[in-house]
């Protein structure tokens, strides 16, 4: 082989390795810059998301409806293909005695979506029997969340469960 070839070859091949180390850095970045988004997400819903969450289900309670708030912490699908599961917590609550299950009764939910850097809200005004709405219900950054907009959503869907 010529050796003008064979340094044309050569370049061609350490090209591709920086391309390949240079992606592999990019992906370094964005998972630590993820990690780190989760973790924070963890601690606005220890100090602030819950505690605003009970104070509405206490209330809610005083007048004769049970609550339940629930985590779910972040984990990769069983699978390995399919979507993780992000962390989140839901404020459920129960306008019936009957107890059916947490997903088919009203609630609010706010989940870490850490690939995005932002925090996403779920609402739902279904109850057995009932009808309602379930769906997105805006999103906000981490430095956004507080007691007061969390409670100011919550409130949107108690109002029209309990019209």
């Amino acid at each position: 082989m010529k050796e003008e070839i064979k340094s044309k070859l050569e370049a061609a091949f350490e090209k591709h390795e920086q391309s390949k180390r240079s992606a592999a850095d990019a992906k370094q970045v964005a998972e630590n810059k993820s990690q780190t988004f989760l973790r924070e997400f963890i601690a606005a819903r220890e100090a602030i998301i819950r505690p605003a969450m009970e104070e509405v289900g206490e209330y809610v309670q005083g007048k004769g409806y049970a609550f339940e708030v629930s985590i779910e912490d972040d984990k990769p699908s069983l699978d390995g293909r399919s979507r993780s599961t992000p962390a989140s917590i839901r404020l459920t609550i129960f306008p019936s005695e009957r107890r059916y299950p947490v997903h088919e009764n009203p609630g609010f939910s706010v989940i870490c979506e850490k690939g995005e850097q932002k925090v996403r809200f779920h609402e739902s005004t279904m109850s057995p029997s009932r009808g309602g709405h379930a769906g997105p219900a805006g999103q906000a950054t981490l430095g956004a969340l507080t007691k007061d907009l969390i409670q100011e959503k919550i409130l949107k869907v108690v109002a029209e469960v309990f019209r």
